[in-house]
């Protein structure tokens, strides 16, 4: 449990930076800047700051070198400006906004000539300035960080592999299942793994396909990543609580029996290399064959009395044929 929360802190803690992050301050897009280039390139860009307050806001710019840290890739903002924290400048670096007002930002990295080739990462902050003299604006600062990944070209390794892909049981009473993996890479340059899951049941049919990772979530270089695949199927019933009946209403509603099979199937990088893993799991609707064999225990006493009561006619009607045969003579 103590890992999921990690995980989960970990994912909200990434999200902030990967994917468009608003404040109550400012806006920034893009969230996230992915280059490639060559040593020696200079790369253009431009970043859009939006005031989202009703005052007048100074913001300035701050550049962080990123690195990550524990199984779940916790980022880390170093503080140095060294790496590609110092290759990046912003033109101008400090901006005033009006209310609701937003300005386009040049961007101008200058990739150095001795760069090493493979992955490059850093923050660029936004930051409000706090008025000067106290006086009665915004006292607190604020920042809002957009993630700059960079790849220079070169000898690079693109190597990574999946981790622990499995279910969230082993045995379940109805479809849907959900499905967990973490993402390890161990190479030099950030990989983005996308694929499938693949599932299929005893006969080898395919019942569903999920697809993995459709957002573009990066893997850094020497850090893993966790990613939930959620399988939905009539949600507003799954989700209604109750008793024996429910639980029924539920495995009705999301019917499935005997062994599952879920092939995951990943790509990643420049060069399409994969990783696949397999993870099974049985459906074991226990209400439904508790009710099914009730019934056909039923069903059984039924047809046995049933014979019983026309083999008592049978004979009941043999002998009065019997004792009127035996009168006529």
């Amino acid at each position: 449990m103590t890992k999921r929360i990690i995980a989960y802190i970990a994912l909200v803690s990434f999200g902030l930076i990967f994917f468009s992050f608003q404040s109550s301050a400012l806006t920034i897009v893009p969230a996230r800047f992915e280059f490639s280039a060559d040593p020696g390139d200079t790369i253009q860009s431009q970043i859009i700051l939006i005031n989202e307050q009703k005052i007048t806001l100074d913001f300035s710019a701050s550049f962080e070198k990123i690195t990550v840290r524990g199984e779940h890739g916790e980022p880390v903002f170093t503080g140095e400006k060294t790496g590609l924290a110092s290759w990046i400048q912003a033109s101008p670096s400090k901006v005033t906004l009006g209310p609701g007002q937003e300005k386009r930002i040049p961007l101008t990295i200058e990739v150095p000539e001795n760069a090493d080739p493979g992955g490059h990462y850093a923050a660029i902050f936004w930051s409000t300035v706090p008025p000067e003299g106290g006086g009665s604006g915004m006292g607190i600062t604020m920042r809002v960080a957009a993630l700059v990944l960079l790849r220079v070209s070169g000898e690079v390794i693109e190597s990574g592999e999946i981790l622990d892909f499995r279910g969230h049981k082993e045995i379940v009473n109805y479809l849907p299942i959900n499905f967990d993996f973490n993402f390890q890479n161990t190479g030099t340059i950030h990989l983005k793994p996308r694929g499938e899951i693949v599932i299929k049941n005893i006969f080898k049919k395919i019942v569903e396909i999920l697809p993995v990772n459709l957002e573009g979530y990066n893997v850094l270089p020497d850090s893993e990543r966790s990613f939930s695949v959620g399988w939905l199927l009539n949600s507003e019933i799954l989700q209604e609580k109750g008793g024996f009946l429910a639980e029924l209403k539920k495995e009705k509603a999301g019917f499935g029996l005997g062994y599952y099979k879920a092939d995951l199937n990943l790509e990643y990088g420049e060069k399409k290399q994969t990783s696949q893993a397999s993870f099974g799991f049985w459906v074991l609707p226990w209400r439904i064959l508790l009710l099914s064999f009730l019934i056909l225990l039923i069903l059984i006493f039924s047809i046995i009395q049933v014979i019983k009561r026309y083999n008592a006619w049978i004979i009941t009607k043999a002998g009065v044929q019997n004792n009127s045969e035996g009168k006529e003579q």
